[in-house]
């Protein structure tokens, strides 16, 4: 008995149990088939995987297959559809295991003139060449959903996806996009070399020399202030700008992407963001700075743009995740190997002594320092004088790396002799602020002169006449010196 006789081959028909996803694919592959009806056999697998059991049957099934064959179809319906179905089975393992694969096994007569080839290749050409904007879209998705695993992240590296990819970013940005399709598809791509950037293996390799690092900062400069993009919903905006952050700095991790950031003054752009509203936002703009200042150029470049906005971050407190936090206080670290950002910095926070000893602990003496100098504003060098005072009576860790080097290692748990050693002219400053603030700057040469060589210096310099103190503070550095 013919069970099948009632079937039409002009409509699409449903199976029960193992035959549902086989009968679907067998309708996929028939010739000829009514373009509204290969929509429709597409669009009814998309619904049914949506839970992981069918999306297992239809891979078995060789949906993948038929799906990669119907990418080069002329009706542009069909493409978008067939996308669909791409990044629906991409998302398990199973489907992206056959995408290397793709139609290739199909037989000739059903690939028709087009050769057979992989899934990904199919993808990128669709990008590339297709003007549809729903294809781009939805063929992004599908790249976006190939790797959101690391397998399918070195999938898009070896087959050259990524180059492609690469390839069509140069060609649009940095303009914004014009439509909301458009933009999803750049939301995707960027996804997805967010991805491939930090999984994959060589997965930078495709982004190097192209200009595409230079495209994507002219993006960034280009995003109004208020973060909203013509066309797009407030969330997609804000994805956009911090997935655009998120490329930056993972290229950021190699000499070659930080090189080409700062020669298309990435930390100029990069610095408008740290007062982004979204706290995502600011925290890839730290990310995308903290690999700028592994380069000397980015270092000056961050002192040039970066200080105010970085302290600004840093005294919010609360309102910024923990990660941003120790990211930032990172960024300063390695900004502060250039000394004059190191005192640019301090000025910044020489009234927030609990962030002077979390970024630099005892070696905070050496940073402040010449704020004490008496060319330096009242209110600073009194400013500064509170924080001297507070780190000669209470040693600090802060940073472990000592950057620049402390020798020896000892007198970070003895800043008496640091601040000798180390702090350029702080006796003859101390003596000077006697008459600003008489009881910390004595507290701050007592506190020095427990150390017989600091008070013998004291005694040489007072009897050499090479420190200069009024009337009123002779007599109590006399009274400490000779006690």
């Amino acid at each position: 008995e013919d069970i099948r006789g009632h079937l039409r081959p002009d409509e699409v028909s449903m199976a029960h149990g193992e035959r549902q996803f086989p009968r679907l694919v067998e309708q996929l592959k028939t010739p000829g088939l009514a373009l509204d009806k290969l929509c429709e056999a597409l669009r009814t697998i998309c619904d049914l995987c949506s839970n992981q059991e069918n999306k297992c049957q239809a891979i078995a099934a060789d949906v993948v297959a038929a799906a990669t064959n119907l990418l080069t179809h002329e009706s542009i319906p069909v493409r978008r559809d067939a996308a669909q179905v791409i990044g629906s089975l991409a998302l398990l393992i199973g489907g992206r295991s056959l995408m290397p694969i793709g139609n290739t096994e199909m037989a000739k007569k059903l690939t028709g003139q087009v050769a057979a080839a992989p899934t990904l290749p199919r993808l990128a050409k669709l990008l590339l060449s297709c003007n549809d904007e729903i294809v781009k879209m939805n063929v992004a998705r599908a790249m976006k959903a190939v790797t959101i695993f690391r397998d399918g992240c070195q999938q898009a590296v070896d087959q050259g996806t990524v180059h492609s990819i690469a390839q069509y970013l140069c060609a649009t940005l940095p303009d914004l996009p014009s439509s909301e399709p458009l933009a999803l598809c750049l939301l995707y791509l960027l996804q997805t070399l967010g991805a491939v950037t930090m999984y994959a293996s060589g997965g930078m390799r495709d982004l190097f020399g192209v200009n595409l690092i230079e495209r994507i900062v002219g993006f960034l400069a280009k995003i109004p202030q208020d973060g909203q993009l013509p066309g797009v919903s407030a969330t997609d905006s804000v994805e956009l700008a911090r997935q655009a952050l998120r490329v930056v700095w993972h290229c950021g991790n190699d000499p070659k992407g930080r090189k080409e950031t700062l020669k298309a003054e990435g930390v100029q752009v990069i610095t408008g963001y740290l007062d982004a509203g979204d706290s995502k936002v600011r925290e890839s703009a730290v990310c995308a700075l903290n690999v700028a200042s592994l380069e000397t150029q980015g270092k000056k470049d961050i002192l040039q743009y970066s200080p105010e906005g970085l302290a600004k971050l840093l005294h919010r407190g609360d309102n910024e995740t923990s990660y941003l936090h120790e990211t930032c206080v990172q960024l300063i670290r390695s900004a502060s190997e250039l000394p004059a950002f190191r005192l640019a910095f301090a000025r910044l926070i020489v009234g927030s002594t609990w962030l002077l000893e979390k970024i630099y602990g005892t070696t905070s003496l050496a940073a402040i320092s010449p704020l004490l100098r008496p060319e330096e504003d009242v209110e600073v060098r009194a400013q500064a004088l509170q924080v001297a005072l507070h780190f000669l009576s209470k040693p600090s860790a802060g940073d472990e790396i000592r950057v620049p080097p402390v020798c020896p290692l000892e007198n970070i748990e003895e800043p008496r002799n640091f601040a000798l050693e180390e702090c350029v002219d702080i006796l003859h400053n101390l003596v000077s602020l006697i008459d600003v603030d008489r009881d910390a700057s004595m507290q701050c040469l007592v506190a020095l002169c427990q150390i017989s060589r600091n008070k013998e210096e004291l005694r040489s310099m007072v009897q050499d006449g090479r420190v200069n103190m009024s009337k009123a503070a002779e007599p109590e550095v006399h009274s400490l010196i000779c006690s």
